[in-house]
Order: structure tokens, then C-alpha cells, then sequence
């Protein structure tokens, strides 16, 4: 069937479970020619499994329904946010020495009391965090800190790059304005750790000798990796002149902030 025609039947058998949408799916994927593998409307254990398929057999699974927790001995992984809430990649260690071999990668999260999960034994885990990432987030859980933005565009300009992003949130530590820091980072980033911890780049010393690093694209979304020098020593794990990771991605039109590391993403086999 067609994507449209897929995605309508299970939200018309299964109204109040989650069907998020992809909006970003491996050129090679045709949409017109989707597969409804499994569509269970029973209340009590609603499952459904939509097939994408690619170039010479290969598959993506998107899929509601029961999922083992539990990570496979040998296996690999990151975590990392999706919708809202926290999910787990998960790959066959195999891949490690040979990133081109016929072999499962899961993308695994849980809204509520419902077990998502995104699936491909040909796909990288990078293409899999990129179908992530960018889903619908319609019908997506209520955030655990609930937070409304108050300075749109203190940090973010609308038509700016995503290094102004980063060096806009740098030059607003030290400067005691919350909100605004708070304007540089997505909503996922703040839903997950809360504004009161994600805004703290405020209270810190103030910056100078900014240096963008490098730059690169992993599933979406753009990493930089960023030095500078604080006027003071904030304590803590900070040093005076530390190096960080930022990775950054589109929201409202904007570049804001996903995550920060103290290394670097990497590409997921």
C-alpha cells in the first residue's frame, strides 16, 4: 500500500496507541510500496509492524508491540532521546569488523505502557538514529519538565547557522539569564533533564577564545566539537579551558541543541 493509506488504517484501529510517521527516510526506501507486516487492534495488546523496503531486499521496521529489554551478550550500543523520552540503539557486535554484514540493529523506546522500535538487519544504525530522530511528533508523551520557551531567538535566529547557536550559548554563560539559555537547546534536551539543570550555563564564568573545532553530520543531525577558555575555573568536570561535543539539529526552523558530550557521537555501524 501506499505510506498515507498504511498509516491511516492503524490510526483508525488503533486511535489512542502511538503511530508516529517517518519524515526522513534512505533515498532508497519507496513509500508508495509499503507493507502492513501485523496490525492487532485488541485494547489490551495493540501491536502493528509497518515494512519499508529499499534496494536489493533491504528493510526498515517500524513496530509497536512487546520487545525484549534486555540487550543481547555481544551486542553494542548508545543511548540517547527520541520523542521525548529516553531509547536505546542496539547493534550485533559483529558489525564492529564488518560494518557491511546482514546483521540486527534496533532502535528500542517506551511511551507510556507501549514498546516502540525501529529495526533493520541492512540499514547502518545511523540511518535507523535518523528515522529516529526525525519522526512525527505528534501524539508524543507529556514532557517530565514541562517548560515554555519566554525568549524565542535570544539564542536561536531564525535563519542562522548552527555555529552562531553554540556561540550564542557560550556568550550568554555568566550572565545570569536562564530563559535565554534555555533558547538554545531543543525541547527533547530540556524534557529530559529539566530547566533548572539544562539552563546552569548561566551561572557560570563567562567565555572567551571560542574555536569551532570540526563539524560532522551523524544521522541527521551536526556535531561540533568546540573549545573555549572560562575566566574563572567553574570546578567540577569543566577545567578552565575545556573541549566539548555539541550536537545540533533543526527545531521550529532553528539549529538548537540535543545533546553535549564530553567526546564525540561516533557513526553507529
Amino acid at each position: 500500500m501506499d505510506e498515507t493509506q498504511v498509516w491511516s488504517r492503524i490510526r483508525t484501529a488503533l486511535p489512542n496507541v502511538p503511530a508516529p510517521v517517518p519524515t526522513w527516510l534512505p533515498a532508497s526506501v519507496d513509500r508508495s510500496k509499503v507493507g502492513l507486516r501485523t496490525l492487532v487492534a485488541d485494547p489490551s495488546d495493540p501491536r502493528y509492524e509497518v515494512v519499508y523496503s529499499g534496494a536489493a531486499g533491504a528493510q526498515i521496521i517500524i513496530a509497536l508491540g512487546p520487545y525484549a529489554r534486555e540487550v543481547p551478550s555481544g551486542w553494542s550500543g548508545m543511548g540517547t532521546r527520541v520523542r521525548g523520552v529516553g531509547v536505546a540503539l542496539t547493534f550485533s557486535g559483529v558489525l564492529w569488523t564488518d560494518r557491511t554484514a546482514t546483521a540486527p540493529r534496533v532502535v528500542r523506546w517506551e511511551e507510556g505502557r507501549y514498546v516502540m522500535r525501529i529495526e533493520s538487519d541492512r540499514f547502518t544504525g545511523d540511518d535507523l538514529l535518523h528515522v529516529a530522530w526525525y519522526l512525527d511528533q505528534s501524539g508524543k508523551p507529556p514532557p517530565a519538565y514541562p517548560y515554555t520557551r519566554n525568549k524565542v531567538g535570544a539564542c536561536t535566529k531564525a535563519g542562522a547557522t548552527l555555529e552562531e547557536t553554540v556561540r550564542l550559548l557560550l556568550s550568554s554563560s555568566g550572565r545570569g539569564d536562564r530563559d535565554a539559555v534555555l533558547d538554545c537547546y531543543a525541547m527533547d534536551a530540556i524534557a529530559a533533564s529539566g530547566p533548572s539543570s539544562v539552563g546552569n550555563w548561566a551561572g557560570l564564568p563567562t567565555t572567551s577564545n571560542v574555536k569551532i573545532v570540526s563539524a560532522e553530520e551523524i544521522a541527521g543531525r551536526v556535531e561540533l566539537m568546540t573549545s573555549w577558555t572560562f575566566a574563572s575555573d567553574p570546578g567540577g568536570a569543566w577545567g578552565p579551558a575545556p573541549t566539548r561535543f555539541f550536537t545540533l539539529g533543526p527545531e521550529d526552523g532553528r539549529w538548537r541543541i540535543y545533546d553535549i558530550g564530553s567526546i564525540g557521537l561516533g557513526h553507529n555501524p
